[in-house]
């Protein structure tokens, strides 16, 4: 997600660039190592010039320079790094308030394929069972080849209470997975929080990194500390990160004045670098685990490296995702801007969190399938027996449970107690608010526990 860095004038390089898009000047930049950008510049005006007057049918200013600002941009192959035109500048703003319209989803271009990073929590697309690492091939009738990822984007968005149809790969399935999702208005509450009080322990559930995300989990550790809570567990699975100084503030309530806790580093020779620090005195200090898996990404991925590198907690799960750089945003007016990879992000140990992800202490897979299984669970999906069930069975309960299986079975698809278990919660929790968190199927949460319990 993006540093939210608002400036009323434009960065030397855009206007530069603007000076000579529009006016064809001459620009001479300072003898380097460079190829001569102003000659360039003087052909793309020719090339503007020659299409205004010389093309066929009558061509729409704005959409040529809109365009070739966007070709340029998509040249850096960083899908991170693109425009934002009226309509893409209104939805960041939506997305850092936590506000928007869609099906709760954060995605990304990896190779040339979508992938989630992760399905947001309590919304269609997890409560439909997509997943973070599930490879989206189409949208409705659309396929995706040669699409940019703002125009992906897009085709999954739309108006609320209307139909979209995402059909992705998944790791381990043979055939393609279809899901029905309904677009919904999301509002994301960043942080939720209980107590495990058969454990003595703190839950926080943090699923975005937005402009409250800190000032919530403040409140959070403070009941804690009132209630003599004494262990807290953060999970930041399937998080897809957000604001960079929401990632700051919410590590310095863990750690003491002075400690690193993130630094940015761009271009060799840039100068672009900046070393950032706890400034206060730490707000909780009893021993903490953070949850992650391959969903945790960006500001996560701070967070959990700075808790790590400074002693302060262990890490439970999965390699994180490793989304590790720092997006900009410049306004170019009210309503249009880009957004731009600056720099990099390093854990205070001086590790690159980009392409990488980082390894928890204790690696414990995510509850799965047996192999012999998903064949059989692939056809039940496609074939949507769960919900053909759940016409007639109401509740995860224990005749539900056995009917469920025996269902599968006279349909010659059966599959262990386990997996019809976790598929006929996992439908049920659709449609009812789901628990803040479930040790059935958890075994993350469960080695959590086990590691926090342990901490001196």
């Amino acid at each position: 997600m993006f540093k939210k860095i608002r400036e009323r004038s434009l960065h030397f390089a855009v206007f530069a660039f603007l000076t000579g898009l529009f006016l064809g000047a001459n620009l001479s930049f300072k003898a380097e190592a460079l190829e001569p950008a102003h000659s360039y510049l003087d052909y793309f005006h020719q090339v503007y010039q020659i299409i205004r007057t010389e093309y066929v049918d009558t061509v729409d200013t704005k959409g040529l320079f809109y365009g070739a600002i966007r070709g340029m941009l998509q040249s850096l192959n960083d899908p991170f790094t693109r425009f934002l035109n009226e309509e893409d500048f209104a939805e960041l703003k939506e997305e850092t308030t936590g506000k928007f319209v869609g099906v709760g989803i954060e995605i990304t271009m990896r190779e040339g394929e979508i992938v989630v990073i992760s399905p947001i929590d309590d919304t269609p697309a997890m409560r439909a069972g997509i997943k973070a690492g599930d490879k989206i091939t189409r949208i409705d009738s659309s396929e995706l080849k040669d699409k940019s990822l703002p125009e992906i984007i897009k085709l999954i968005r739309g108006l609320p209470h209307t139909k979209v149809k995402l059909t992705v790969v998944r790791d381990g399935f043979d055939d393609p997975i279809t899901f029905d999702l309904e677009r919904m208005p999301i509002k994301i509450d960043a942080v939720s929080y209980t107590m495990l009080k058969e454990y003595g322990t703190g839950y926080i559930k943090v699923k975005t990194f937005s402009s409250d995300t800190s000032r919530e989990m403040e409140k959070a550790l403070t009941e804690f500390n009132a209630a003599g809570i004494r262990r807290v567990i953060v999970d930041l699975r399937w998080n897809p990160g957000g604001l960079l100084d929401q990632a700051i503030a919410m590590s310095e309530l863990f750690l003491d004045k002075g400690k690193t806790i993130v630094s940015t580093r761009g271009r060799e020779g840039s100068g672009n670098f900046k070393e950032y620090h706890a400034e206060r005195p730490a707000l909780y200090g009893a021993p903490v685990v953070v949850l992650v898996n391959k969903g945790s990404a960006s500001a996560s991925e701070i967070f959990a490296g700075a808790i790590r590198d400074n002693g302060r907690g262990r890490l439970v799960g999965e390699k994180t995702f490793g989304k590790g750089s720092v997006q900009k945003s410049y306004n170019l007016n009210e309503k249009i801007g880009l957004a731009v990879t600056i720099a990099k992000y390093y854990t205070p140990s001086g590790v690159s969190i980009h392409g990488k992800g980082i390894e928890p202490d204790f690696t414990v897979s995510s509850e799965s399938f047996p192999e012999a299984d998903k064949k059989n669970i692939n056809a039940i999906y496609r074939e949507k027996l769960a919900d053909e069930f759940l016409k007639t069975h109401r509740g995860y309960t224990v005749e539900n449970r056995r009917d469920f299986l025996e269902f599968l079975k006279a349909r010659n698809l059966p599959v262990s107690e386990k997996s019809a278990n976790y598929i006929l919660k996992s439908e049920v929790n659709r449609f009812v608010k789901q628990p803040l968190y479930d040790l059935e199927f958890d075994s993350q949460l469960k080695k959590a526990i086990e590691v926090v319990g342990k901490e001196p």
